[in-house]
């Protein structure tokens, strides 16, 4: 039933418009402390676009650790959850490129070679592009190859972040979904970038690398609550 009543545009506006004034109050009543900005503001200086890599859990807060006049576009699954959060990050100013990175050889029918076409072009366009890369159905806090693809045919490096919360509900979902609460502590980690990936041999290693990475970064951001 809540998924039928979901399906409609106007619940949809609804809850979006609803969900991105709560997301401003929790960022705007929240002390955020931001770890190493140095490299992406690294990337910034060098007015280059590349890939940010956050995990799916994270995504409603992940679009505000943006803080650039450099546009970015977020991949957003074609699933009917992601209209929803399209339109949501939409009303907070981020465009949104609808597809997937996960199984592309699987996802013709979901438009996942047409979102890839769309993101090597945009970040070849100088636009960052922001990708969940266990999503969108997981399995969870696992790297798909789809971003290493995209980093490999794009020339884009991957710059990794993790956000923790102090206070927040997680739901009962596969990639146990986030939502922080008002008058929280958000702490925000970025890594350092990884470079473009230059052929498929090295595909594996770094995937290795990218998980290891966002997993630690994660779980520093979560400690430091």
């Amino acid at each position: 039933m809540v998924k039928y009543i979901a399906g409609f545009k106007l619940t949809q506006l609804l809850i979006s418009l609803l969900g991105s004034l709560y997301v401003l109050f929790v960022y705007k009543t929240s002390k955020i402390d931001l770890k190493n900005r140095k490299n992406i503001d690294r990337l910034f200086k060098k007015k280059e676009s590349f890939i940010y890599a956050f995990w799916h859990d994270q995504l409603l807060i992940c679009p505000l650790t943006w803080q650039s006049q450099f546009e970015i576009k977020v991949l957003i699954s074609k699933h009917r959850d992601g209209d929803i959060i399209a339109r949501l990050i939409s009303k907070l100013g981020f465009k949104a490129i609808r597809g997937s990175t996960h199984k592309s050889g699987k996802t013709k029918n979901k438009g996942g070679l047409t979102s890839a076409r769309q993101m090597i072009k945009s970040l070849k366009n100088g636009i960052s592009i922001g990708i969940s890369p266990d999503g969108p159905k997981g399995p969870r806090h696992k790297v798909s190859d789809g971003i290493l693809s995209i980093s490999r045919l794009s020339n884009s490096s991957i710059l990794p972040v993790g956000i923790g919360f102090k206070k927040k509900w997680v739901l009962n979902t596969w990639d146990k979904f986030i939502i922080p609460k008002p008058f929280n502590q958000i702490t925000i980690i970025w890594g350092e970038a990884i470079p473009a990936i230059k052929d498929e041999k090295s595909i594996n290693q770094t995937k290795n690398k990218l998980e290891s990475k966002m997993e630690n970064l994660t779980k520093r951001a979560n400690k430091n609550n």
